[in-house]
C-alpha cells in the first residue's frame, strides 16, 4: 500500500513552503528543498500515527535562520542533545527501563553525533515515534520551546536587529500565547526535578554517563547564549568556537554535578531576558523529570503517562499562578542581594514585559537551591 498525503496535509505543506519562501527569499534553493523534505517527513509521521497535530507555527520574522546561516557549526552542535533526550524516552518505552545494552548503544550514537552532527535537527517524532504518541502534549511543549530557543539565537545573531531586547520580548510574548505549551516564566530552580515524585533522581543513578551528557548540554545551550551577547559577529564567532571547544574538551569529559541553570552560565543573557532563562530552566527540568519517569520500573506505562502529563500541567505558563512548586518559599518581601533577578508576573491576566517595575524581584538563592530546608526558607 502506497501512502499519499491527505488533502489537508498537502494544503498545510503548501502554506508552509510559501511562508518559508516569503521569509527567507535569499536562502538557496537547495536549502529550501531540504527543509521541505523534512517537513514532508514530519507531516507523514503525524498523519500516519493518527494523532491530530494542532501545533502553532513559530513567529515569522526576517531574522529566522540567522543563527544557522551565520554560525552553522554552533547550530548543528545542539542536535546530539535532541537525539539524547528523545532517544532516552524511546528506548525506555520500547525496550525497557533496564535495557543496558540499548542505552549503551544510544550513548555511543550520541557521542558520535557530538563530532559528526546531522545537517538539520531531527524532529522528536522521528527520534521517538512511540513516546511522541504517548506523550504528545509534552513533546509539543518541548518542541514549541525549542522554537523559542532558536528565535532568540537568531535575534542575538542578526546584526539587522538593533533592538535585541524588544525583538526578544516580542518573540516571548508570541510564545506565551500558546499558554498550554509554553513553560512558566517563573524561576523554580531544580525543585520540580528534585521534588516531583518518588522517581526523582532515578535516571542519574541508573545511567550516570548519559545523564552527564545531558547536563553538559544544558551548560552548552546557556553558554551559547552568553557568547551571542558579544557586540560584533566576529566576537560572537570567536566566543562560539571557544564554547564548543570547551564543551567537547572539558565539559563533556567532566560533566556538571547538577543541572546547570541558565543564569549561572549566562548572566548577561539572563539579565536581558530573565523570563526566557526561567523558561529554559523549566524545559530542562521537564526533560530530566521525563528521563526519571521513563526509566522507573516501578511505574506502569499508564502511570508514566499520567506522571508526565501532571508534570507538564504544573510547569506550563497557563497554570503558573495557581500551582506552587515543591519547596518554594512563602512569597513575600525579600532583601535584595547580589544576583537578584526580576521575575515577570501576571497583572489582570496580562504578562508584564521584562524589567517592568511591578514585576517581583527575587534573590538568585530562592530559585537556585532545590528543596530548601524549612528554616532556611523562612
Amino acid at each position: 500500500m502506497v501512502y499519499t498525503d491527505p488533502p489537508e496535509a498537502k494544503s498545510f505543506l503548501g502554506r508552509v513552503r510559501s511562508r518559508l519562501l516569503d521569509r527567507r527569499n535569499h536562502v538557496s534553493r537547495r536549502r529550501i528543498s531540504q527543509m521541505a523534505v523534512l517537513l514532508v517527513v514530519v507531516v507523514e509521521v503525524g498523519c500516519a500515527g493518527g494523532m491530530p497535530r494542532d501545533s502553532q507555527l513559530y513567529l515569522p520574522r526576517n531574522y529566522n535562520f540567522a543563527f544557522y546561516d551565520t554560525h552553522t557549526r554552533a547550530a548543528q552542535s545542539f542536535y546530539a542533545a535532541h537525539v539524547a533526550h528523545f532517544g532516552v524516552y524511546e528506548v525506555a518505552l520500547t525496550q525497557g527501563e533496564d535495557a543496558t545494552d540499548a542505552f549503551g548503544d544510544l550513548e555511543t550514537r550520541i557521542r558520535r553525533l557530538v563530532t559528526t552532527p546531522p545537517k538539520f535537527e531531527p524532529p522528536a517524532e522521528l527520534i521517538a515515534p512511540s513516546w511522541s504518541r504517548m506523550a504528545h502534549l509534552t513533546g509539543r511543549a518541548m518542541d514549541w520551546t525549542h522554537h523559542l530557543h532558536s528565535q532568540l539565537y537568531d535575534i542575538l545573531t542578526d546584526p539587522s536587529v538593533t533592538e535585541k531586547q524588544a525583538a526578544g520580548e516580542g518573540a516571548m510574548a508570541y510564545y506565551l500565547t500558546n499558554a498550554d505549551a509554553a513553560f512558566s516564566t517563573r524561576g523554580y530552580g531544580h525543585r520540580w526535578m528534585m521534588g516531583g515524585g518518588t522517581w526523582a533522581g532515578t535516571f542519574a543513578r541508573k545511567y550516570p554517563d548519559i545523564n552527564g551528557i545531558l547536563w553538559a548540554y544544558h551548560w552548552h545551550h546557556a553558554a551559547v547564549y552568553e557568547a551571542l551577547m558579544e557586540d560584533t559577529p566576529e566576537a560572537q564567532a570567536r566566543e562560539l568556537d571557544r564554547v564548543i571547544d570547551r564543551f567537547v574538551d572539558s565539559v563533556l569529559v567532566t560533566p556538571p554535578d547538577y543541572m546547570p541553570l541558565v543564569a549561572e552560565v549566562a548572566p548577561r543573557f539572563s539579565k536581558m531576558f530573565p523570563a526566557a532563562a526561567h523558561i529554559f530552566d523549566n524545559l530542562h527540568m521537564m526533560h530530566d523529570a521525563a528521563n526519571d519517569i521513563m526509566v522507573d520500573e516501578r511505574l506502569s506505562r499508564e502511570e508514566k503517562e499520567a506522571e508526565i502529563q501532571g508534570m507538564l500541567r504544573n510547569q506550563v505558563y497557563s497554570t503558573q499562578d495557581s500551582v506552587v512548586a515543591p519547596g518554594i518559599p512563602t512569597m513575600g518581601d525579600h532583601t535584595m542581594g547580589p544576583g537578584a533577578m526580576r521575575i515577570p508576573t501576571l497583572v489582570d491576566g496580562s504578562w508584564l514585559p521584562q524589567g517592568h517595575s511591578d514585576s517581583r524581584m527575587v534573590p538568585m538563592a530562592e530559585f537556585m537551591m532545590p528543596l530548601m530546608p524549612e528554616e532556611v526558607a523562612r
